[in-house]
């Protein structure tokens, strides 16, 4: 191996950052057929764990649920982004004023439970994103 390679291996791979995601999934009937809700979070932030995600439904409307915790001794302020799609994966509009996104402060080694229900019955799917402020401007 060449003296930069191993550099490259050593150095540059934990510059890369990681990424956490976890998924949970469910099936409903919905007019005899049988339609998969799901939620996907994905952590861009490597300080910030995400874990314990439930999805269910009730009343044709989608909760998804999951748990982000801070692994860090300092207070980290958090972005968390959604998208809402329907049972062919195709991305729904967002209503006018209403905004698929909050911010948290988590306080060092704090966990918190975050929920989102879908704005309609024909959002079944969720992908959820948790990025740092710094990497959302």
């Amino acid at each position: 191996m060449s003296r930069f390679a191993l550099f490259t291996l050593l150095f540059a791979a934990p510059l890369l950052g990681s990424c956490a995601t976890t998924k949970a999934k469910g099936t409903m009937i919905v007019d005899g057929k049988e339609v998969t809700y799901s939620a996907e979070v994905k952590s861009e932030v490597d300080d910030i764990e995400v874990d314990h995600t439930l999805v269910s439904q009730k009343d044709g409307r989608v909760a998804a649920q999951f748990e982000i915790e801070n692994d860090d001794d300092f207070p980290i302020r958090v972005h968390i982004t959604w998208d809402w799609l329907d049972s062919d994966g195709i991305a729904l509009r967002k209503a006018a004023g209403v905004l698929a996104e909050r911010y948290e402060v988590l306080g060092g080694e704090e966990k918190r439970l975050i929920t989102i229900q879908s704005p309609t019955e024909d959002a079944v799917q969720v992908k959820i994103r948790v990025r740092s402020i710094k990497s959302t401007l």
